[in-house]
């Protein structure tokens, strides 16, 4: 009899939680709604009023689907549709409206600009922090098809951060490049190197148990500062400028748990080693967030076309028009090898986002 008894006690703890948790997420994707409104314009609080009036004299947004949820893309076009394109990819806890500065450099080298969100980022749809690899990558090679159709001139991909690595998965599972651009490159099946780049790697020790736990608690959300935490994004110099990038409502703090797992559990269509998409590589020296062993030993796997720059003392982001310059003329000078026809930027933005 108390063995029942305590197995109903275990039962019912059990219930208990799992409807503490969908209590917590419901009332979070309340939440999440409210900061999506709110947050529509914050954006604006980033940059200098130069680079605000280049955005809305240039942008036109565009919802397609993809998928079960449609995503959202910044587009800058020029005015010829046989200008080269380059889809521009963001990393973890950002959105395309935050990597103005690096599109108006490609802009003004002659590109059409195509910024797109990850789904369950930024402006387009699906639950915040649910993007798990695979529907992370097919989104982003719906977004090249998209453009594929819309565009004449050679198109062109650069991933920053985790990006990088969704950019090449982007390019192995078929998207219509002709070449791509990784800040940082790194493989979704490779827990060592993942444990090499989070501030617990304890937690990717218990990657056996979260698989199990992810087939029905998937949608559970987890705190990104498992993860990385601010202080090891930028120099020391700009964490007041982070600190104040952090308050934007629409930056995504939690992942799912179904996101987390397919970090290190999703194999690539093609292996490096048999890739053939001609293949930029930057990597920031002194980055601690991403191991740059880890983009290094990656490269080193690389079949194909290949090019490796390596950003002497940077950290992992900088805020500076000098560091995102040089991301743009890296990936311009890699495109013109293969396709590409622009020029070097007649005018500049002078100033840094606040």
């Amino acid at each position: 009899m108390g063995k029942r008894r305590l197995g109903l006690l275990a039962l019912g703890g059990a219930a208990g939680a799992v409807g503490a948790l969908a209590l917590r997420e419901g009332l979070q994707r309340r939440s999440d709604r409210f900061h999506f409104e709110a947050g529509r314009e914050y954006w604006r609080l980033s940059y200098p009023p130069e680079y605000v009036e280049w955005v809305e004299e240039h942008l036109t947004t565009y919802h397609i689907p993809a998928g079960d949820v449609g995503i959202h893309l910044d587009v800058y076009p020029q005015s010829e549709r046989t200008a080269p394109v380059v889809i521009l990819v963001h990393g973890l806890m950002t959105y395309g409206r935050l990597f103005v500065q690096i599109a108006h450099a490609l802009y003004e080298r002659g590109y059409t600009v195509v910024c797109t969100d990850i789904v369950g980022n930024g402006y387009s749809g699906g639950v915040r922090g649910d993007c798990p690899v695979g529907p992370a990558t097919a989104s982003v090679v719906q977004c090249a098809l998209w453009v594929r159709q819309r565009f004449d001139g050679p198109l062109y991909m650069l991933g920053i951060s985790l990006g990088g690595a969704i950019v090449y998965a982007a390019a192995a599972a078929g998207a219509p490049v002709s070449a791509i651009s990784c800040l940082d490159l790194f493989l979704f099946d490779d827990p060592v190197g993942l444990r090499r780049m989070v501030v617990q790697p304890r937690l990717i020790g218990l990657l056996p148990l979260l698989r199990l736990l992810a087939v029905p608690f998937g949608w559970v959300r987890v705190p990104t500062s498992l993860l990385n935490t601010l202080e090891h994004v930028v120099a020391p110099e700009e964490q007041g400028t982070a600190q104040a990038w952090m308050f934007d409502p629409l930056l995504t703090h939690q992942l799912t748990l179904r996101t987390l797992v397919s970090a290190a559990s999703t194999h690539p269509a093609v292996q490096p080693e048999r890739n053939t998409v001609p293949t930029l590589v930057m990597n920031q020296e002194c980055d601690q967030v991403l191991d740059p062993a880890v983009t290094r030993a990656v490269y080193g796997r690389l079949g194909g076309p290949k090019k490796y720059v390596e950003f002497a003392g940077s950290p992992h982001w900088s805020f500076t028009h000098a560091f995102q310059d040089r991301i743009a003329a890296e990936s311009d000078a890699w495109f013109q090898r293969y396709g590409a026809q622009t020029h070097a930027p007649s005018t500049a933005v002078v100033g840094h986002s606040v």
